[in-house]
C-alpha cells in the first residue's frame, strides 16, 4: 500500500535521506545532500509498504513563490506516478500555504517530466553540483492539465 507522509523541518530531512543520498550521492555521484534549506522545508516522503520509494521538499522563496527540490524516486519505482503524485501533493500544498507559483531547478536529463507536469523553462541553462539544469516554473493560478491519465 502507498502512503505519502508531509513533514516540516529537521524531521522531514530524516526520514527522506537515505533515498535522496541513494539518488543523488550514489547514482549521481553528488558529494553533498543536506543544505540550509532543509531546516526550514516542507519535505514529502512515499512508502510502499515499509520501502522508502519517494521524497522530495518544498521551502518559500517569497510570499507567493516556493521552489520544489530534491525530488527523488527509486529506481525500481521510476516511471510509475510516484513523482507525479509527490509534485502534485506539494503543488496543492503550496496553495494551502497562499503560493501562487512553484519553481524547480531542473536537471537537463529530467526537463521533460517537469514539462509534463506543466512547468515552464525560463532562462539558459547552467551548471549546479557539475549537472546541468534549468530553472523551470509553474503559475498554480492556472488550471493544470492532468498527467497520466488512463488514456495517455
Amino acid at each position: 500500500m502507498l502512503e505519502f507522509k508531509q513533514i516540516y523541518g529537521l524531521e522531514g530531512y530524516k526520514l527522506a535521506r537515505p533515498l535522496r543520498e541513494e539518488v543523488f550521492m550514489g547514482e549521481q555521484g553528488i558529494s553533498f545532500d543536506y543544505d540550509e534549506y532543509d531546516d526550514s522545508s516542507w519535505h514529502i516522503v512515499g512508502y510502499d509498504g515499509d520501502v522508502l520509494i519517494g521524497a522530495a521538499r518544498m521551502y518559500k522563496l517569497t510570499d507567493q513563490s516556493w521552489k520544489i527540490g530534491r525530488v527523488a524516486v527509486k529506481k525500481e519505482y521510476r516511471g510509475g506516478y510516484i513523482g507525479d503524485l509527490m509534485m502534485k501533493t506539494l503543488q496543492d500544498k503550496i496553495v494551502t500555504l497562499g503560493g501562487i507559483e512553484a519553481v524547480v531547478s531542473s536537471q537537463a536529463a529530467v526537463k521533460g517530466f517537469y514539462l509534463k507536469e506543466g512547468y515552464i523553462p525560463e532562462g539558459e541553462p547552467y551548471m549546479e553540483a557539475g549537472i546541468e539544469h534549468i530553472l523551470m516554473k509553474l503559475d498554480l493560478t492556472k488550471p493544470q492539465k492532468r498527467c497520466c491519465t488512463a488514456a495517455e
